[in-house]
């Protein structure tokens, strides 16, 4: 089984090495926070979107910059 990754150490390791071209803009942001019911739906929507944009990344062969 694997050994359970600590979120905040995740994130921290992974900004900067994302594909800017698949990276969550500011009218994203406004777009998910303002069609929201909540912070806890704000949050789920807004991995939803990063895990469709990891998604299209991946089939690109394109997730991290090189």
């Amino acid at each position: 089984m694997a050994r359970p990754t600590n979120a905040l150490n995740l994130i921290r390791n992974t900004k900067g090495t994302l594909n800017p071209n698949y990276t969550m803009k500011i009218v994203d942001a406004y777009d998910i926070k303002d069609n929201s019911n909540d912070c806890y739906d704000m949050i789920y929507n807004a991995f939803v979107f990063g895990y469709a944009q990891g998604v299209k990344a991946q089939k690109k062969g394109c997730a991290y910059n090189k």
